[in-house]
Parts: C-alpha cells; structure tokens; sequence
C-alpha cells in the first residue's frame, strides 16, 4: 500500500517519508478500514521499495483495501491536506500565545518579562520597526527555501543535538507547522500574534545578552547592543529612543563577526529574526495534536498493536 492516513495529523502520508518508529507516534492507519498498519522497507530487483503493509495478515483484507487506496485521487489528498493543515493553524493560534508565556520562561523571570512585554507594547516606534519587519518577511517568505534555510539555521543553533525529534520526518513536521504558522501571521489579520511574536524574540535576545554579559562572554559589539536594548527600554522618550535607533545604525560590525560591513540596527533585526524563528520552532506543535486526539477519541492512542 502506497498511500496511508495520519490519526494525528489528518492528512495523507507517503512510505518513503516516514520510518518504522513514525507509525506508532503519528498513529498510521489504513484510510480504508483505518486498521493500524506499518511500514516496510524490500528489495525488489535490486530496488529499494517502501509500502504500507496491514498487521492481520488477512490477503483479502489487503487486496481490497490495496484497491481502494489506489483509487483516492490526488486531488483529494491535497484537498485534505490543505484542509487539515487550515484546522490546525486555528487550532495552534487558539493557544499561540499561552504556550508562548508558559514554554519560554522560568517561574523566575517571568514577572520580569512580563514587565518588559509592555514596555515594548508601549512604544509607538518599537511597533513602527515590527511594521517595517512585517513588510520585510512579507517578501522574503514567497520564497520558502530561504525561509526553510533559516529555520535550520536556527535549529542548528538551538538544539545541540537533532535527537530531540525522534525521525527526520518529526523534524521536517516541525519546521512545516513552523513555517505555516509564520505564513499566516504575515498575513494582515494577523499582525497582533506577529508583534507578540517579536516583542518576546525582543525579550529573549535581551535575555541572552544579560546572561552572557554576566559570565563575561560578549563581544564588543554585543556589549554595545545589550546596553542599547537596556536603555531602550528603560527610556519612555520616543525621541530619545529614535535617538538610540539612529545610534546602533552607526555603529559598524565587521569582519569575523559577519560576511560583510553590516551596522548594529540591521544585525539586531536578524537576531529578533532568528530569535522569532527559534520560538516558533519551540511550538510542542505534536504535543498540541496528541491532546487534542486524545480529546476527541480517548481511545485511540492505545489503538496500536
């Protein structure tokens, strides 16, 4: 069988995407008689070969659902998967920002963030520069590899080694609901999740920079960018902080820092970026699934054998 059907993400899966271990986490099932199946992997004529394969070994039972598996049009495979992927960004974005409050902070420094949250959310010319950042991915994200190649850039950065996710199929889930999501809150009804989503990158880099200077770990031009971003947002002046603004874009980077002469206003821009990127790949997007499946039919994450 060639064609199988995903409990958890409701949509359809080839063989050659997933390994052995993929069916039980993604609960793979038959699409006909939605019976568990599993995945196997054959030579045949010296040819590597990936099909689906039922656990009763009943050959009518699998003649007959071989049949009608084959006969799902591509076009409703797509129809499903576009569908499934519109109920689960509205499913995510339900609890977008709860997670958010939840995953990205101790019991410590949450008060703190909190604090600094609405600092941001006060100043006129912080949402000027997250309006500028909107328009700025809103052309970049047309091109999906490059986006794709950042949220690796990230992962690389994030995650000191890959086997947080199980299979490279739970990795490449990741970075697709990542990138979904980062789609939609580009989109114009969604600019207020865009801007949370910045302000806390915004947060987050402050953060790390406050580490790292307290063990002596910055560079110079870091150094100069923590006490920026510090005096940022200690100053209610939006003159003095234009003021700030102008100052970081004339402040030089050079080389071995980055490829090319940049100024601190374009680096800070990349790394709320990068941060952004870090925190929508953070998103326990399965986690969110199994709940809501477990919800819906108590009984169906015990249903392998």
């Amino acid at each position: 069988m060639k064609t199988a059907f995903s409990l958890l993400l409701q949509e359809y899966v080839d063989p050659f995407e997933l390994d052995y271990e993929d069916c039980r986490t993604f609960q793979i099932v038959c699409p006909v008689c939605k019976e568990p199946i599993f995945k196997v992997s054959r030579k045949i004529d010296d040819k590597a070969t990936d099909y689906f394969s039922h656990y009763r070994q009943d050959k009518t039972l699998n003649e007959q659902c071989e049949l009608r598996v084959n006969r799902i049009p591509t076009e409703r495979i797509e129809e499903t998967r576009s569908e499934s992927r519109n109920q689960k960004l509205v499913l995510f974005l339900g609890v977008f920002q709860d997670i958010i409050w939840e995953n990205e902070y101790s019991k410590t420094n949450i008060k703190k963030a909190k604090q600094r949250y609405f600092q941001l959310c006060r100043s006129r010319l912080f949402s000027s520069f997250n309006k500028y950042q909107l328009q700025n991915y809103r052309v970049i994200v047309k091109d999906k590899n490059e986006i794709l190649d950042m949220f690796k850039e990230s992962l690389e950065n994030l995650y000191e080694n890959l086997e947080d996710f199980k299979s490279n199929f739970a990795l490449n889930i990741q970075m697709e609901f990542a990138y979904d999501f980062f789609q939609h809150l580009l989109a114009g009804h969604s600019k207020a999740n865009f801007f949370f989503l910045l302000n806390h990158a915004y947060i987050l880099y402050l953060d790390k920079l406050e580490k790292e200077s307290k063990h002596s770990e910055l560079h110079t031009w870091e150094q100069v960018m923590f006490d920026y971003l510090c005096r940022f947002l200690k100053t209610q002046n939006e003159k003095k902080r234009m003021n700030l603004m102008n100052r970081m874009g004339e402040y030089k980077i050079i080389s071995p820092y980055t490829h090319e002469e940049i100024d601190l206003f374009i680096m800070f821009g990349s790394q709320l970026g990068y941060h952004a990127f870090g925190i929508l790949l953070r998103i326990p997007y399965l986690e969110i699934l199994q709940k809501q499946l477990k919800d819906r039919d108590p009984g169906t994450l015990h249903h392998h054998h």
